[in-house]
């Protein structure tokens, strides 16, 4: 079966809960409003016999304390075409005017009448002839009795059908024209939710396919949609540079595992055709070559150690400013052939961690800013006690590192210098490795850096793990 796409799932959608909705609307309204009209109706049918019997009892007291035959006739057939069947009685019992026997055809008319109109509006409603009889009190003294009849318990005029039938005339159309209503805006909202899912998809099948170049609008009117434009535009951009990257990494490789391989091709070469002598220089030229290669095979190996999830941390309580004071003291030699100012201050920051560990960061940071401070230059590491966290800065006076080289400088062999000259670098792993082991702490290092002006890095470890 093929699956349904999301813009006609949401019409319909809207269109089933504007049609639910309408439904309830108009049970509600049919079911309240119905009751309060039936008990309009049976206070109106209540008011109208009061008032009959006043307006009986007054013809009394008006005819001079007697019944009027032509009154009683007059106002019995009015009453007639309204629906109540007027009996008048004297106080004897003695019927003085019935409108069944003065009109017993118009009577049953006006009954079965009504009975059609309520089973018009209600096929199963029971109802049938009633009739209330009321003394006719004149002067303090009762004169007669007067009954009125009519179809009950209630009954509906043709003019009450015919207004409840204009309302649900109404209510129809304004269902139709909200139904409409609700199917264009629920239309035009599915496609406007649609649309930027269609756009993300289209977007990931293009960075699938290798083309990172692609970017989203993002959909400022909701807050999700663009928070999904804005994270497919971080992944393209994650997956460019890391695609730049991975490119560059495989010259880099190249380039590092060709240097000495080049030498130990040429310097064996050169022994075998017999232009150099096997002798003790040459043979130490192709061992340092080798050794470099090791070097560079080790520290892979290394790097993968600390990012690997497997990695064993011997943790025990230590001070970060001490750690640093003893690599400041082993790298005070070095400094001083360099000429190059070396210092620790700061607090102490009590961390839990790898001794062995934090201080290859530590040596790497250093030898990093050793490297690269010329002569007269100096390097500072201070340390900070925070709440949770215990810093360590490494501030250098050296050529600094250009901006667009700041994003990648953690990443495995980059090195800013393009020529990859080892007068100004080594293998580019170094900082990789000290970025791996502070976040395998919890940890992380970040720097900041202006160019000719030096560089700040700064490591920062949880207290405690």
């Amino acid at each position: 079966m093929k699956p349904m796409s999301l813009r006609i799932k949401l019409t319909l959608a809207f269109l089933m809960i504007a049609l639910l909705s309408l439904a309830l609307v108009g049970l509600f309204a049919n079911v309240f409003f119905g009751k309060q009209f039936e008990d309009y109706t049976v206070n109106r049918l209540n008011q109208t016999i009061s008032d009959t019997v006043d307006q009986v009892t007054d013809l009394y007291v008006h005819s001079g304390g007697r019944w009027n035959m032509a009154s009683l006739d007059g106002t019995g057939m009015s009453l007639l075409a309204n629906g109540l069947i007027l009996r008048v009685e004297d106080e004897n019992g003695t019927v003085l005017w019935d409108a069944q026997v003065h009109n017993n055809g118009m009577c049953l008319l006006i009954l079965e009448n009504m009975a059609q109109n309520m089973q018009s509006f209600q096929s199963n409603f029971q109802g049938g002839y009633e009739e209330k009889s009321y003394p006719a009190i004149a002067n303090g003294q009762m004169v007669g009795t007067i009954s009125i009849g009519y179809y009950g318990p209630f009954y509906f005029s043709d003019t009450d059908l015919q207004f409840l039938s204009a309302l649900n005339r109404l209510l129809l159309i304004a269902g139709a024209v909200s139904l409409a209503a609700c199917v264009v805006l629920g239309a035009y909202l599915a496609r406007r939710l649609a649309k930027p899912i269609s756009d993300v998809i289209h977007a990931a099948g293009q960075i699938a396919a290798g083309d990172y170049g692609e970017r989203l609008t993002a959909n400022e009117s909701t807050a999700e949609l663009t928070a999904l434009s804005d994270a497919v535009n971080s992944l393209a951009d994650t997956l460019e540079r890391q695609e730049l990257l991975r490119k560059r990494l495989t010259a880099d490789v190249a380039h590092e595992l060709r240097t000495p391989l080049t030498t130990l091709q040429s310097t064996v070469e050169a022994m075998l055709d017999g232009i150099w002598a096997p002798n003790e220089a040459h043979l130490s030229s192709c061992r340092e070559e080798i050794l470099r290669l090791n070097k560079l095979v080790d520290e892979l190996g290394a790097l993968s150690r600390y990012e690997s999830d497997a990695l064993v941390l011997n943790c025990e309580p230590l001070d970060l400013h001490q750690l640093a004071t003893q690599a400041v003291c082993n790298f005070e030699s070095a400094a001083r052939q360099k000429n190059v100012s070396l210092s620790c201050f700061g607090a102490t920051a009590p961390v839990l961690a790898d001794r062995d560990k934090i201080g290859q960061i530590i040596i790497n940071l250093l030898h990093n800013g050793l490297k690269f401070t010329p002569a007269g230059g100096s390097i500072a590491l201070e340390t900070k006690n925070e709440a949770d966290r215990a810093i360590l800065f490494v501030r250098d006076s050296g050529c600094g590192i250009a901006a667009e080289d700041l994003p990648y400088i953690f990443e495995r062999f980059y090195r800013a210098d393009p020529s990859r000259s080892r007068e100004t670098g080594g293998s580019g792993i170094g900082l990789a490795i000290a970025l791996a082991i502070a976040r395998a702490h919890g940890g992380d290092i970040r720097v900041s850096s202006v160019v000719g002006a030096g560089s700040e890095f700064m490591l920062s470890l949880p207290k405690g793990r």
